[in-house]
């Protein structure tokens, strides 16, 4: 593990990232660690060091820069350091012994986990994401059993931001995350790129982590707003001229639709 590191952004999540810190530590006791402190305002930063991990490095901002920019600054420090592979991880996930090894031992340069989590009291198992491209919106293969999702694997577009592993070459030939995307489709965003580069983007049934997705609840309106903004920088990235009036024609709705059950 000492070629891996793990780059954790987080921003006031005290109790997940306490979660994730330990249920990571337990599983892979000697795993480098960096956790990107993105401008906190919580006692996240004094419980993160209270654990006294020390193969845990902290880098503080002094301000929210966004997930990719926060991510970014963890990516350099790690190659930097010599790290083969880089793991990202969200703080509300949790790990478990041999989720990793999968990961690693798969061929190719991204490789996503199947992520499970909890939806109105059952679990659903996500298999990676795909992109309509006539509206350019990313969407995941979800299902309600893993056994379902491995006899029903097909081709994937990307895989999730929430833990995904890269391989150092791709960084070297493409680079970091797309900082125009403050939240939201810097994952998609990046695998296509690394795709349209020739790199290998995968799946990997044999890992299996926990995401505590909270659906169901309202999003504030920073949420709503980076959510379109970001839609909108991948339209244009991505879409053809040609099927950009139907996309953006699409974003305005979905926005009415949000703004509208919200209130």
């Amino acid at each position: 593990m000492n070629r891996l590191s793990v780059i954790i952004l987080n921003f006031n999540n005290e109790e997940d990232i306490n979660s994730c810190l330990k249920s990571l530590i337990n599983a892979y006791s000697k795993i480098n660690i960096i956790l990107v402190d993105n401008g906190l305002t919580d006692n996240s930063l004094q419980s993160i060091i209270s654990l006294k991990y020390e193969k845990l490095q902290i880098i503080k901002n002094q301000r929210n820069l966004g997930f990719a920019k926060g991510v970014n600054k963890g990516l350099k420090l790690a190659l930097k350091q010599g790290a083969q592979d880089v793991l990202l991880l969200n703080p509300d996930t949790l790990a478990n012994k041999g989720f990793l090894e999968p990961l690693l031992t798969n061929p190719a340069e991204i490789i996503g986990p199947v992520l499970k989590f909890e939806r109105k009291g059952k679990w659903v198992y996500d298999f990676g994401g795909k992109i309509n491209w006539w509206l350019g919106r990313s969407y995941h293969i979800e299902f309600r059993s893993q056994e379902l999702g491995v006899r029903s694997q097909k081709e994937i577009d990307y895989v999730s931001g929430c833990c995904m592993l890269i391989r150092r070459k791709v960084f070297e030939k493409i680079g970091f995350l797309n900082e125009k995307y403050f939240l939201f489709f810097e994952d998609p965003d990046f695998c296509l790129r690394a795709k349209r580069a020739g790199f290998k983007v995968a799946l990997e049934p044999k890992s299996v982590i926990l995401h505590k997705l909270s659906e169901g609840k309202k999003k504030p309106l920073y949420y709503i707003y980076h959510l379109i903004h970001s839609n909108l920088i991948f339209v244009n990235t991505w879409l053809p001229f040609y099927r950009r009036p139907i996309a953006y024609l699409y974003l305005w709705l979905l926005a009415f639709k949000v703004l509208l059950n919200r209130f």
